[in-house]
């Protein structure tokens, strides 16, 4: 999903991480949930590892629900989100351990406003 903001807005995820986890609460656990940011405008990526306890079908399910829309996700989220998430389940890399990955994109737009006599910075 596409959110507003820049990149630095979003260097500490302990506050993604929170949301995700409490819209997870007893799917899985807060620890099984990383959430990385990178530069694409802005990609967060909340990667969920799914414990035996849990399908990766049922964590798809109860994020598609948490997150059905941009104005949902914002809430849920505490950011500005301006585009549906993505929510897909995929394969771990070979090297770990058999378990499934919920994927959560997130795109944010940087915006960035010039006045006429001030200088830009991005």
């Amino acid at each position: 999903m596409t959110a507003s903001g820049s990149v630095s807005d979003y260097e500490d995820t302990g506050p993604l991480q929170i949301a995700i986890s409490s819209l997870l609460a007893g799917v899985v656990p807060p620890s099984a949930i990383n959430v990385t940011i990178s530069a694409a405008s802005v990609l967060i990526t909340a990667t969920i590892a799914v414990p035996a306890s849990t399908t990766s079908t049922e964590v798809q399910a109860t994020l598609s629900a948490a997150l059905p829309n941009a104005t949902a996700a914002s809430a849920a989220l505490g950011i500005t989100v301006e585009s549906v998430p993505t929510i897909v389940v995929a394969a771990p890399p070979p090297s770990a351990p058999p378990q499934v990955s919920v994927r959560m994109r997130l795109r944010v737009r940087a915006r960035v406003r010039v006045r006429e006599g001030a200088s830009a910075s991005a």
